[in-house]
């Protein structure tokens, strides 16, 4: 199982580091860029990095247990539609996501979230309470959950912060072997340049975003693949994860 985990992490990586920076432009654009324009660009680039740092914090609902620990490897991407990653070549975001999970008392389960990327690091903690635990086929768990995630970027000269609270519902149907959900939640992200000459301005963007994917599971290790619609722009995450 350890050698699973390593071999998606290595390809993982390898997917993003095939890639060069998608924040290599951002100073210039700002800098060339009036105040409205700047702040179009802050707020695409919100919306953009809000759906990546929210993409695979979905999954499968229902309490781990006490003392019961889940680990889970996803690799999230979006098509990026904003100013400054256009300017950079980059049209497509990959982030491969460490997501650990673990079960405490009274059905809440602990979540904390890491991510390298593109000279950023990601950092997340939340919590997941399960409101109903069924096993019924055709009625569904149901849990809900936040997140609240950070992001820092240091490319060279370019730096930025971005900060996402992610809530949502998630509704799980108990079918043997391959377990399809569904989610519906809230986002809020905010932006802040660390570099550039429009480091008083800021992005941010609030919306609603969907959710659904599927789990196939055999004896310990389970695969998942979903899709999560943020502001209008989908995000697709694929992952493998283990519980002990």
């Amino acid at each position: 199982m350890k050698k699973i985990f390593l071999i998606i992490c290595f390809i993982c990586m390898a997917e993003v580091l095939a890639y060069a920076s998608p924040f290599d432009k951002f100073n210039s654009v700002l800098d060339s860029a009036t105040n409205q324009q700047a702040q179009r660009y802050l707020d695409n680039l919100a919306s953009d990095l809000g759906s990546v740092m929210t993409g695979g914090s979905f999954g499968v609902s229902g309490s781990l247990g006490i003392a019961n620990f889940n680990l889970n490897i996803k690799l999230s991407n979006i098509n990026v539609s904003n100013e400054i990653m256009d300017a950079a070549g980059t049209s497509v975001l990959y982030m491969p996501i460490l997501q650990a999970e673990f079960g405490l008392p009274y059905d809440v389960d602990l979540i904390g979230r890491y991510s390298h990327f593109y000279d950023s690091n990601l950092y997340g903690l939340g919590a997941r309470y399960t409101v109903y635990d069924s096993t019924v086929l055709l009625i569904p768990s149901v849990s809900v959950q936040g997140i609240y995630s950070m992001l820092k970027t240091s490319s060279g000269d370019n730096k930025l912060d971005a900060d996402n609270i992610a809530l949502g519902t998630v509704a799980t149907f108990n079918v043997p072997f391959v377990t399809p959900y569904i989610g519906l939640g809230w986002d809020t992200t905010n932006l802040k340049p660390k570099s550039s000459n429009k480091q008083y301005l800021s992005g941010s963007v609030s919306c609603m975003g969907y959710s659904a994917g599927v789990a196939v599971s055999f004896l310990m290790i389970s695969g998942n693949a979903g899709v999560t619609i943020y502001d209008g722009t989908p995000n697709y995450s694929f992952g493998i994860s283990a519980g002990f």
